[in-house]
């Protein structure tokens, strides 16, 4: 393989420009087409040759970016897969599991490498809690309380035709928004088990759910709960707190704010508390560094044949427990 990892984007939507900026900071990275259905070619991506599928790609590439609305991204995984081109998914990796087992077979049948974009899981304060917890540093955490209040307009779901709908988006905040800190609280504290949950359409013109709660049990002992809404006006960063046998901690857009474990320092740094990006009330990314984190690993990836940092079977489970959410509703 070349030096410089060659990619082609999915989709044309603002995700797209997301990842476009980012590489452009990964050193051995670039994207070199475009695929999308849309007749006209958004100006940011403009200076690409655009395609209408992956097939129809007449320039040496090496990987995907697959950009498309949630419930089509195991449509381009499979079929570059089966080109024996690497495949790296925006969140969530798809929204049923039959979809997303077909991903993740298609990628092993033909060798390339699946990763999917969880990024918050390596943003700002997440590694270090995530190292306590597993070594068990933190005492015997009994209480987690997630909270992902969002604002969305009607504007938002309007945008577009599949935005807010059961068959492409999968769902309304729980599977959207709230799906990277899903990923997060399972990737903490594992899969709960059992699930209630209460959802309802408040502010919104659409057939999914803008705001909803669900009540967690895990074999450990944990009762958790998350919220998940996009008609929290004016939208807030999330907030996950986390109660132990000695004490608390607080984060908030994924940077400790509150912290009294016995024994242990605050381990949160000046460096993390510069992030400031919440999506809180735009899907908008202007820092693009976690996504330029998940980039660099998935390159190497390719270059070493080392699992990506985030795989398919790894981000399966956010999917999965989403589903729970939706199925356990009363």
């Amino acid at each position: 393989m070349n030096s410089i990892v060659k990619f082609a984007i999915i989709g044309s939507g603002n995700i797209a420009n997301t990842y476009l900026s980012a590489v452009k900071n990964i050193a051995n990275a670039e994207v070199v087409a475009v695929v999308s259905g849309k007749s006209e070619k958004p100006q940011s991506l403009s200076h690409l040759p655009f395609f209408k599928s992956i097939s129809e790609i007449n320039i040496d590439f090496d990987a995907v970016i697959v950009c498309t609305p949630n419930g089509l991204h195991h449509v381009s995984a499979v079929e570059a897969a089966k080109l024996g081109k690497h495949v790296l998914c925006e969140k969530p990796i798809d929204i049923t599991l039959e979809s997303i087992d077909q991903m993740i077979t298609a990628c092993k049948e033909h060798k390339v490498q699946l990763g999917v974009a969880y990024q918050r899981r390596y943003s700002s304060d997440n590694p270090v809690v995530k190292k306590l917890i597993d070594a068990d540093e933190l005492g015997r955490i009994f209480s987690v309380d997630l909270s992902v209040k969002n604002y969305r307009d009607q504007a938002y779901y309007d945008s577009s035709p599949y935005r807010g709908t059961y068959n492409i988006d999968g769902g309304g905040p729980f599977i959207q928004q709230a799906s990277h800190y899903i990923d997060l609280y399972y990737w903490f504290f594992g899969k709960p088990k059992k699930v209630v949950s209460k959802l309802g359409t408040f502010a919104h013109d659409i057939e999914v759910e803008d705001h909803g709660a669900a009540i967690f049990e895990h074999a450990s002992g944990i009762i958790g709960t998350i919220t998940a809404s996009t008609a929290t006006k004016p939208g807030f960063p999330a907030k996950m707190e986390i109660y132990t046998s000695k004490g608390y901690l607080i984060l908030e857009n994924d940077v400790i704010t509150h912290w009294d474990i016995d024994g242990i320092q605050n381990p949160t740094t000046q460096k993390a508390k510069e992030n400031t990006h919440t999506g809180a009330a735009t899907a908008a990314v202007a820092d693009t560094t976690n996504h330029e984190i998940i980039l660099n690993d998935f390159v190497n990836a390719i270059k070493t044949g080392n699992d990506c940092l985030i795989t398919g079977e790894s981000a399966r489970n956010a999917t999965e427990m989403v589903l729970e959410i939706y199925k356990s509703q009363f």
